[in-house]
């Protein structure tokens, strides 16, 4: 039996999953066993357009228990070893944007993407309307 196949298709593999361009979420338990009712909004570094797009989105409120911490960077490097082949022969995502709801310390979701541009407002807005759908949130 030659390794030859099985090993080009476990590199395939790797360069996928090193960095990636689709949203990671995660919804943990204490989301079902108490669903947010409102959430109080922090952008950091604090951006005006991601900050009044989502504002234009959501009634957030400052007395809230519930956080909404949108976390972005821009002019990242990878560092994953896996992706070698892909940063060199195309474009590589450079950005991210990142959301994450808690209660106080507890963890009740997380949003995270790649990006090949700074995050916007529209990046923003996908990001919370997927955020709004996967934890059923009403205004």
């Amino acid at each position: 039996m030659t390794w030859r196949p099985l090993f080009s298709l476990l590199a395939a593999m790797l360069v996928m999953i090193g960095c990636s361009e689709r949203p990671v979420t995660k919804r943990y338990q204490a989301a079902s066993e108490e669903p947010p009712t409102c959430l109080r909004l922090e952008v950091h570094p604090f951006s005006e357009p991601l900050d009044t797009g989502l504002r234009a989105l959501y009634p957030f409120r400052s007395d809230c228990p519930v956080t909404l911490e949108v976390r972005h960077k821009e002019n990242i490097c990878c560092n994953s070893t896996q992706n070698v082949q892909r940063k060199t022969l195309s474009e590589f995502p450079r950005h991210f944007l990142r959301l994450e709801v808690r209660r106080g310390l507890t963890p009740l979701y997380s949003y995270y993407i790649d990006l090949d541009h700074p995050a916007d407002a529209d990046d923003a807005k996908r990001a919370f309307a997927r955020l709004r759908r996967d934890l059923n949130l009403r205004p």
